[in-house]
């Protein structure tokens, strides 16, 4: 326990300096690093990254990337996007990074049991009801960093819906992630045919008869339409 209190008490003191006159520093180093990685896979998905191998000694506690040897960026959407060769069952597929950090996240905790409290059973309560928030934290920030990509700098309760019925879209038709995306940024409508020559003309999907195509199936020309009408509010 002497050789874990120096070392979480060397994390605090490097990367987490407010928590020093903290009444529960342990605790509270848990929530912080819960926090940091809510927002850093949050940014993986936001660009289509996946890291690969997120084993616990993969996770850095500072909330930085570390360690990704097989990892990318998706092109097709694909929640099942894998691009480690031994990762078979998709454990560490794009979709399943959120709940393999809550689940690193648990292991960490465990960790740090004996520094939270020395009643044990209160030190794993209090960890489980760190770690249960950790949900709808992560879905809080995830739902407000799609609610950026498409534009919309006020909050709708129906804006959920809107993101995720695009996603969903995007799988169906193996849409291309990234230029998707680029796509609705540019300010113009994608359903009409593009001027822009080069790479930033890539195909968005896979489908056959090229991107334009794939931008007027009825189902995106309806959520264009209601993302539109989102847009003018």
């Amino acid at each position: 326990e002497v050789g874990l209190r120096t070392l979480a008490d060397y994390t605090v003191q490097r990367h987490y300096p407010e928590l020093r006159e903290a009444d529960r520093p342990y605790l509270e180093l848990l929530k912080a690093v819960m926090e940091r990685q809510v927002d850093l896979v949050i940014r993986w998905l936001s660009v289509g990254f996946v890291h690969g191998v997120m084993n616990t000694d993969n996770m850095s506690i500072a909330g930085e990337t570390i360690d990704y040897g097989p990892c990318a960026f998706m092109d097709s959407y694909s929640i099942q996007t894998v691009f480690s060769s031994i990762d078979h069952q998709g454990r560490y597929a794009y979709g399943n990074q959120p709940q393999i950090v809550q689940w690193n996240l648990a292991r960490f905790a465990e960790t740090l049991l004996p520094l939270i409290d020395p009643d044990q059973q209160r030190a794993m309560d209090d960890a489980t009801t760190v770690l249960r928030s950790f949900v709808e934290i992560f879905q809080c920030r995830w739902h407000a960093e799609l609610r950026a990509k498409l534009g919309l700098t006020n909050e709708e309760p129906d804006d959920e819906s809107l993101s995720q019925a695009l996603l969903r879209w995007m799988q169906r038709h193996a849409a291309d992630y990234t230029n998707t995306w680029r796509r609705l940024a540019t300010g113009s409508d994608p359903r009409e045919p593009s001027s822009q020559t080069g790479p930033s003309n890539a195909d968005p999907g896979s489908q056959c008869g090229g991107p334009e195509a794939l931008f007027q199936d009825s189902e995106f020309v309806a959520w264009y339409d209601r993302w539109q009408a989102r847009l003018a509010r």
